[in-house]
């Protein structure tokens, strides 16, 4: 799977479909051991985008992963912050800026973290399994 494919299923999304992966995402990470484990799979990102010099590519595609979470959210008129598609904005771009690097050693275990609470989208199945 790659950052393409990522944000065109993103574009598929109802925003009843954000506000339940807002929910997946709060409940796969509701202990201090998940929120550890997300930290540390988004310092490996951000290592490997810095030492591959990726990081621009990776900005790119996380800002297009938000941008399209938070269209979702217009589109159904929905007042902006909102705590859900911010949640679920944040965690695109995360995963989005994964996909990035996702041919580099440690990248593909730090994107089944970031993957957990993402079983709503069909095109994340691999990262599924913890």
């Amino acid at each position: 799977m790659d950052v393409q494919i990522f944000g065109t299923a993103l574009t598929k999304l109802s925003f009843d479909d954000v506000r339940s992966i807002a929910q997946d995402l709060h409940a796969a990470r509701e202990s201090t051991a998940d929120e550890i484990a997300s930290t540390r799979a988004m310092l490996v990102i951000e290592q490997t985008l810095r030492r591959t010099h990726r990081l621009h590519d990776a900005a790119t595609a996380a800002l297009d992963a938000a941008t399209k979470v938070q269209a979702i959210a217009q589109h159904a008129q929905i007042d902006l912050p909102d705590d859900d598609v911010t949640c679920v904005a944040r965690a695109a771009a995360q995963l989005a800026r994964g996909l990035v690097a996702r041919d580099h050693p440690g990248v593909e275990d730090a994107l089944h973290v970031l993957g957990r609470g993402w079983r709503r989208l069909p095109c994340l199945a691999a990262f599924q399994a913890a």
